[in-house]
């Protein structure tokens, strides 16, 4: 099975893992490469994003296309001071997110074992966050992320990074590892 196949591969490449909240595994990033100004990740869901905010993406464009399972994504549409409208959309394997700077999103639900290969263009920008605070909205960009550049010369590789394991195909992801 192709989940199984890249987990495998990712043993051995650079691998970033992504926590919320600074304890709660969300993301794992696996470094493929970069050519001709695009860098290229395989990216493992281990939980949906946190429901407190939306964020932004720091590059031009990105696309992330699903290989394995699926995720729900709320995309953002319209913004006023009591919250977001936003759409929901479901990506299947073969289907691609095209995400650009001005896009805020979040991933609302993973099925267990969703990966996607996500590309992108130049950085512009820093990572941005909506959330809502007293009433209202508030903009933030939680870290220096210029710090980050170039994780991938200094990261470990996926089987000695504290990855998760290889997980099952039943249960619900988004509650496992304290997750909400």
């Amino acid at each position: 099975m192709l989940r199984k196949l890249l987990f495998k591969i990712t043993a051995g490449m650079p691998c970033r893992l992504i926590n919320r909240r600074g304890v709660y595994p969300y993301l794992e990033r696996y470094y493929l490469g970069r050519l001709f100004g695009v860098t290229a990740y395989l990216h493992r869901f281990v939980a949906r994003d946190a429901d407190e905010w939306v964020h932004d993406h720091p590059w031009r464009w990105a696309v992330a296309i699903c290989l394995t399972g699926w995720y729900v994504e709320e995309r953002m549409r319209w913004l006023d001071p009591r919250g977001w409208l936003y759409v929901v959309r479901t990506i299947f394997p073969g289907r691609p997110n095209i995400i650009l700077a001005r896009d805020f999103h979040r991933i609302r639900n993973t099925r267990p074992e969703t990966w996607t290969l996500f590309l992108h263009g130049k950085r512009i920008k820093s990572w941005g966050f909506l959330s809502r605070d007293f009433g209202g909205i508030a903009y933030r960009q939680p870290y220096d992320v210029t710090k980050r550049a170039h994780w991938e010369a200094s990261a470990p590789v996926g089987a000695s990074a504290g990855r998760q394991p290889l997980g099952g195909e039943g249960g619900d992801q988004n509650t496992k590892n304290g997750a909400r």
